[in-house]
């Protein structure tokens, strides 16, 4: 219980104590995160408050009391599982695309305007000549998701790591010490999904023009992150790796705002992308698949059986 009293104290302690008097100081609880970049790179810089828990509670406890926090890639004998987390997040988003549109046909927007518009503004330029500018849809498309699948995925890695390290290498398996692996899954989903919060009360993911801001926000974020740790719950168990986690991790935020640009609402708390409720059927469905799964690991007390030798 040290450790994950320590852990939970410093990885919230760190970002909530961070991101909340700079939202404020900043003015983005009213202004939204894009309209800081002081506050876009404060966003970036929690995702590895994480491993600094991890790396506290493993420090206070007593070496026999430390975990294993799954440093080893293990690469050799788990290349089936980096194949899923490298690829399953692009087909979790286009699925959830597909949903997502099927149910809102009026919000697709295949000729990209209101994207065009929304970045004109931006970047200071008429949406005509931004437009102008822009290589024909499908080249700009093909581009784009080349990008994402084969070299974002690598680069996100690095920061998701930062997660991945506390999340799917401190904060589950030792939840699984003491409650089943698929009840640690779920537990640890919903604290991860939690710790969002002032992040999502800025904008983050679903903007701030929605029903019911932010604790809607909040809540599908929590259901959504859930519905993900069980996915990389089950990664962890399989490798005894947190790297598998963070490079699905990272493909997945590499895919997961592709869609974005083809719907005339951007991003809503439905979706396109696949954190959104309509959006995200397919993730969650993943994740019950996955909690499914786990349940063949469901001894408690065997969380520091998740790393294999």
């Amino acid at each position: 219980m040290k450790r994950l009293a320590i852990y939970l104290a410093v990885t919230f302690g760190l970002t909530w104590g961070l991101l909340i008097p700079a939202g404020f100081l900043l003015g983005t609880f009213e202004s939204g995160e894009t309209s800081s970049p002081a506050m876009i790179g404060l966003i970036a810089l929690s995702m590895f408050f994480p491993l600094v828990g991890a790396l506290a509670a493993n420090f206070a406890c007593r070496p026999e009391a430390r975990i294993d926090l799954g440093w080893r890639p293990r690469i050799k004998q788990n290349a089936r599982t980096y194949l899923i987390a490298w690829l399953a997040p692009a087909a979790i988003a286009l699925l959830g695309c597909m949903v997502f549109f099927a149910a809102n046909p009026h919000l697709f927007d295949p000729t990209m305007r209101s994207y065009i518009v929304t970045s004109s503004a931006a970047v200071g330029l008429a949406p005509d000549e931004l437009a102008s500018q822009m290589p024909p849809i499908p080249v700009l498309l093909g581009t784009t998701l080349v990008l994402s699948l084969a070299i974002a995925p690598f680069i996100n890695m690095i920061p998701a790591f930062g997660e991945e390290i506390g999340w799917r290498g401190m904060l589950y398996p030792t939840l699984a010490e003491r409650i089943s692996k698929c009840s640690a899954a779920l537990v640890a989903g919903i604290i991860w999904g939690l710790w969002h919060a002032p992040a999502i009360a800025m904008g983050h993911n679903y903007g701030m023009g929605y029903e019911g801001f932010p604790i809607t926000g909040i809540l599908t974020m929590i259901v959504l992150c859930t519905a993900m740790s069980c996915w990389l719950s089950l990664l962890r168990t399989w490798s005894g790796s947190v790297w598998p986690c963070a490079l699905a991790h990272g493909a997945f935020n590499a895919v997961a705002n592709i869609g974005v640009v083809f719907c005339s609402a951007g991003q809503t708390l439905l979706g396109p992308s696949p954190l959104g409720l309509v959006a995200g059927i397919p993730l969650m469905a993943i994740g019950v698949f996955c909690w499914l799964r786990l349940l063949a690991f469901s001894t408690p007390g065997a969380g520091k059986a998740d790393v294999r030798n």
